[in-house]
């Protein structure tokens, strides 16, 4: 990801540094005194500064300014594009279209309306497809979408007239065509999968200057965000070493005032207890995000990781620091997409990003598997109004199974394309490389059906084939209990890796002693006490660099409270102990997937409020207390 430039966590109102120029987005938002821009570079050409690429947009940095060029807001300008479908794997290219890829941009812009940490600024363009956005490279003005006579162009969604022409529907395909409205059915249609790769090309076919540059040359959805500039892992590392700017552009810039209340007179132990507070707080608002995101689209996000938080943060005050006002941003939304099986009650999820291991996604994530290979038809049966097709798959590429696996095969028989789902029959021995399969119950037409029946007996070369494993939001809130351990323990002398082992290691050793009967942070209790090492490593002295021993960490920290902080990251941790929240990666109620956050959410809101008593406490039983210990003293001195 791109480093964001020093200047966005300046003090606003500034100016651009020379090197970089604010172009309106649209003549509209440049005619007015407030405009919305998105930030240009003028160094090495003319290019709009990027921030981050995700699945199916493009994120560039974008402001808001008047009519003297004042930056006053730092924005998000996000972009729908499809050029990263290009490397996903084929049945999850086949899971989504044109159609449902807007439908679910518009619930993420809803979403983010509605509850987000950060209100986006809604301009239409979230539903409704705007022309296709150029800059004038070198006056950094709007350019208008149209050829050298004037003629505009447009995104084509209209279904009937692509199919008049004989192209792919927009609706039901990932095929997205430019076209001039003005011209009808004589306008020529331009395949934007194919000239976004080339911006010369796609220039010279829209009749565009040499000098114009592509923003939004497809004419996808879009969405404006507030800019969070802080990392979520920048922030994290800001509160541990004690210095609001780091190591980070943010302290280079001079960064946002803040740190500590100083309630306690500045010392370790009250640090602790806000720098645990502080992280609490933060960590907490990403899994309401994430249970939120889960919630509204109903399926999981299978791309978790620390990088896919932002933190924002207000200029801090004497009375506020600003650590106190961080509020984190789910930057990355979730790319997982539901493969349709016709009458299935088990619903199956797809990472848009599969092989390679993350310390924030568990290795069944990574067992998904592709390839070509035979396929062997057994016995086709007819049930639940549909036929169900026993076959094996044979192939060369080292893959495992287990039965609740899925597994989507497309095959060529008699030249006629068909896709099939089926789950793993593991009775009986097969040979290496080689795997029984039992299909869903597919409705297929009879001349096709009658093509298989043909080819029972025959093994079908060609056949590719994907491996599917059952996953969903249990895999998210494993990612969030490792970005939980990254936060509050990791360190550069003790990285992320070595901590989560050690916390792996003290799972096991809680799980071991199960049969006291004892809950989970009293377990912990008794590891910490049958093994020191543990308090060296997982001490609450890990929330600052200087935290000093695990012994005076715990006389500032109250041991009830730590303990139940791992018992949390614990829990959240699926099939790493008896004690995880959910039995394994599948564990998720079908048509409430996000019901499997709620114990977490419960769980750290509670710590919050405990944490937050040591900080602020409450004055009424403060003056409980001081009358008990006043009628102590009376009554020892009679």
């Amino acid at each position: 990801m791109p480093q964001p430039p020093a200047f966005v966590v300046g003090s606003l109102p500034a100016r651009l540094p020379a090197e970089y120029a604010a172009a309106p987005l649209s003549p509209q938002s440049g005619a007015g005194p407030v405009r919305l821009c998105v930030v240009m570079s003028r160094d090495g050409g003319a290019s709009p500064l990027m921030l981050r690429d995700t699945l199916d947009a493009r994120v560039f940095l974008g402001c808001l300014t008047d009519a003297q060029g004042q930056v006053h807001q730092w924005l998000e300008v996000w972009v729908q594009q499809l050029g990263g479908l290009g490397s996903a794997p084929p049945a999850y290219r086949e899971s989504v279209t044109n159609k449902g890829l807007d439908e679910r941009w518009a619930a993420r812009c809803r979403a983010a309306a509605a509850g987000g940490a950060l209100p986006i600024l809604e301009c239409g363009w979230e539903t409704t497809h705007p022309a296709p956005m150029f800059v004038d490279g070198k006056k950094f003005e709007p350019l208008p979408a149209q050829d050298r006579q004037g003629v505009a162009w447009a995104l084509c969604t209209d279904d009937t007239l692509l199919a008049r022409k004989g192209l792919p529907v927009y609706s039901a395909t990932l095929a997205r065509h430019l076209y001039q409205p003005q011209a009808g059915e004589a306008s020529e249609f331009l395949p934007l999968d194919v000239l976004q790769e080339d911006a010369g090309a796609l220039r010279s076919a829209l009749g565009m200057p040499a000098d114009a540059v592509a923003l939004n040359p497809g004419g996808g959805l879009m969405m404006i965000a507030p800019y969070a500039p802080h990392s979520l892992e920048e922030f994290s590392d800001m509160v541990r070493s004690g210095k609001p700017g780091g190591t980070s552009a943010a302290g280079k810039a001079g960064g946002p005032r803040g740190g500590w209340l100083n309630l306690s007179g500045g010392g370790v132990g009250g640090r602790l207890v806000e720098a645990l507070h502080v992280q609490l707080m933060v960590y907490s608002g990403c899994v309401a995000q994430v249970r939120d995101a889960s919630m509204s689209a109903q399926t999981p996000l299978l791309n978790l990781s620390a990088g896919s938080f932002r933190v924002h943060l207000q200029q801090g005050t004497p009375a506020l620091p600003s650590w106190w006002t961080a509020r984190p941003v789910l930057a990355t939304p979730g790319d997982a997409a539901e493969l349709s099986i016709p009458g299935a009650a088990t619903r199956y999820f797809l990472p848009a990003r599969v092989g390679g291991l993350s310390i924030y996604a568990p290795a069944s994530m990574a067992r998904t598997a592709a390839g070509q290979g035979t396929l062997r038809l057994r016995n086709i049966l007819s049930e639940g109004g549909g036929s169900i097709i026993e076959c094996t798959l044979a192939s060369h590429e080292r893959f495992l199974t287990t039965s609740s696996d899925l597994v989507w095969l497309r095959a060529s028989v008699e030249g006629v394309r068909i896709d099939l789902h089926a789950t793993v029959d593991t009775q009986g021995g097969m040979s290496a490389g080689e795997v029984r399969l039992r299909t869903a119950p597919h409705k297929l037409p009879a001349d096709v059906l009658e093509r298989l029946r043909s080819a029972m007996g025959v093994p079908i070369s060609d056949v590719i084939f994907e491996v599917i494993p059952m996953l969903s939001t249990p895999c998210d809130l494993y990612a969030l209990g490792v970005i939980g351990v990254r936060l509050l323990l990791a360190d550069e002398k003790r990285p992320l890796p070595v901590v989560l082992d050690d916390l792996f290691s003290l799972a096991t050793a809680a799980a071991g002693l199960m049969e006291t009967g004892l809950d989970l942070p009293e377990r912990i209790e008794q590891a910490f006490n049958s093994d020191k090492r543990f308090a060296q490593s997982l001490g609450p002295q890990r929330l600052l660099a200087d935290g000093g021993t695990p012994e005076s960490a715990f006389a500032a920290v109250p041991p009830k409270l730590w303990f139940g902080v791992l018992a949390a990251l614990v829990r959240m941790l699926t099939r790493v102990s008896p004690d995880s929240r959910c039995k394994d990666y599948g564990d998720a109620p079908a048509s409430a997937v996000h019901r499997v956050f709620d114990s977490s959410v419960e769980d750290l809101y509670a710590l919050l409020c405990g944490c937050r008593a040591l900080i602020v406490p409450d004055p009424q039983l403060n003056t409980e207390v001081r009358n008990v210990v006043r009628d102590c003293l009376a009554s020892a001195t009679r």
